[in-house]
């Protein structure tokens, strides 16, 4: 029994024993703080991301969160807490999950709400997680705000990992947040976009901190360490930006073409003359622009390149613009169908491709596709999908004489193994072809084009984004945004790209060291605080 007491009197100071007495945490809390603490940290989250994009609010988004996480009394609660966070910013954040898959894909209203809703509920046990990790560690005082930055990047990268090697969707990195302020996004050259989240939990850790806990001056001293962190890194990245310095050499001149070609107009025969028309007067603006090269979109012809009237069509803009032409199109292989991106020369010397190594679940195959069908047998969509095979891992660069191209094409923006793995190939500068029509006019493309932001920073190469409807964009390796179109518009950007020099900035060199430092304090941090918990 005496033993029984002097758990139950030491255990308040866990790792406390560093603090002052009136350093307590607060009594647990009655549901409507929780839900309120939760609204907030939704409600931010949501504003944070595109296409809201009010990047300052995410520094004090999980504020709220992990205040609330010191008022809980038990793990199981922290978890559930956790989920019902992300469960309402990811539905806010995917409601156009719903409109794709009624106004695209011709899912009954039932099964689109089903879909929109159940990724929400998966997608939320991350956050989950990262609550029950925040829990386990709520007593850990002055560390709190780095282990609660340590847990959130861990999660980001499991689930990263899992994805790219499995299946998942990690759409939405809480780094992508800062993508319209390249000030705060040169960690990413260091770090990848898992800085650029550390930096943003761990000062929001900082002002939960100072809203948790007792006397003032330890307030203070809490919201005087997230001013500084702040602080440094802006002067550190308007400083590194300042010193940015293109070469001398002569820039690549480059165009951009968004012909904005209605979705369910590309695969109608009807429309298909509508189409090379808008192919050929597009074309025709490349003419007498000594343009090297030109960036089309997926998907932008209505059937395969490869051994059709297409081809031609596409090998003679080329010839009289004098200009490479990198058009998205599927291509045949034996039974095998793919997603591709071609790269057409000037002068008819064949022709180079990649294959999109990393498909859209559910949009171009089918997870566990038999289960599926069997538990879905009257979704007429399903007849379309699953068609497409993943191209190989490690294929040839595009090379446009001498010039090396990296190739993505849609999803695999999202992917920043893919993109690391070719610039260690070499790639000088990065494609991205994409068709976001199928997303109508909601947030999606917003959010799929911040992706490719911090991918250009991550690389530090130059990235040039072509997307059928838009947002296509010209980004500078800083992150800066050169040159972007509208939505439904359709147009042709030109631009002189300076491309850097060969040779890899330190995330292209020692990649995911961040990650994986994360996931060894956070694992310290929790072994210490259970031992210390029940010594």
């Amino acid at each position: 029994m005496s033993l029984i007491l002097r758990i139950q009197k030491t255990a308040p100071r866990v790792w406390t024993g560093l603090h002052r007495p009136g350093n307590r945490l607060p009594p647990p809390a009655p549901l409507l703080v929780l839900f309120i603490c939760a609204s907030l940290t939704a409600g931010l989250v949501y504003l944070s991301y595109p296409a809201r994009s009010v990047a300052g609010l995410a520094w004090l988004a999980w504020a709220p969160f992990l205040a609330g996480i010191s008022r809980i009394a038990k793990c199981r609660t922290a978890f559930l807490y956790g989920w019902f966070t992300a469960f309402l910013f990811h539905t806010g954040l995917f409601y156009w999950i719903y409109y794709t898959c009624v106004h695209g894909g011709g899912l009954s209203v039932c099964l689109s709400v089903a879909a929109w809703l159940g990724l929400s509920a998966l997608l939320a046990l991350q956050t989950g997680l990262f609550g029950a990790a925040c829990w386990l560690v709520r007593k850990s005082g002055p560390f709190f705000p780095l282990l609660a930055a340590c847990g959130f990047v861990a999660l980001e990268f499991l689930h990263q990992t899992i994805a790219f090697y499995g299946l998942g969707f990690p759409w939405l990195m809480w780094g992508y947040t800062q993508w319209n302020t390249p000030v705060f996004l040169q960690l990413a050259a260091y770090s990848g976009v898992y800085g650029v989240s550390f930096v943003l939990i761990g000062i929001s850790a900082c002002v939960a901190q100072a809203l948790s806990i007792r006397p003032a001056k330890r307030k203070i001293g809490y919201l005087i360490l997230a001013l500084l962190v702040w602080l440094g890194l802006y002067l550190w990245g308007n400083s590194r930006l300042s010193a940015i310095h293109f070469p001398q050499d002569t820039p690549v001149s480059v165009a951009l073409l968004q012909p904005n070609i209605d979705q369910y107009k590309k695969w109608d025969p009807v429309f298909e003359q509508e189409i090379v028309d808008t192919i050929l007067a597009q074309g025709e603006e490349l003419e007498g622009k000594n343009i090297r090269l030109a960036v089309w979109p997926e998907s932008v012809v209505p059937d395969e390149l490869e051994n059709t009237d297409y081809q031609t069509l596409m090998e003679n803009i080329a010839a009289r613009s004098g200009a490479y032409q990198a058009v998205g199109s599927s291509l045949s292989q034996g039974a095998q169908q793919y997603v591709g991106a071609y790269l057409i020369a000037p002068l008819a010397d064949g022709l180079q491709v990649y294959k999109k190594e990393k498909l859209v679940p559910f949009g171009e195959y089918i997870p566990f596709e038999k289960i599926v069908r069997k538990l879905f047998p009257r979704v007429d969509i399903l007849g379309e999908l699953g068609m497409f095979s993943a191209g190989a891992a490690g294929q040839k660069l595009l090379n446009m004489n001498g010039l090396l191209l990296g190739s993505t094409i849609c999803y695999e923006a999202i992917f920043p193994q893919l993109w690391r793995k070719q610039g260690r190939q070499g790639a000088q500068l990065f494609v991205n072809l994409t068709n976001d029509a199928w997303f109508f006019d909601t947030a999606a493309p917003y959010q799929h084009f911040a992706a490719n932001v911090l991918r250009a920073v991550e690389t530090g190469r130059p990235v040039l984004r072509a997307a059928n409807t838009g947002i296509s964009a010209v980004i500078e390796p800083s992150g800066r945004i050169a040159q972007q179109t509208h939505l439904f518009t359709q147009t042709v950007l030109f631009h002189s790209v300076h491309v850097p020099q060969k040779g890899m900035n330190f995330y292209m060199r020692f990649g995911n060291w961040l990650a994986y430092v994360c996931i060894f304090v956070f694992a310290v941090g929790f072994v210490l605080s259970a031992v210390l918990k029940y010594e």
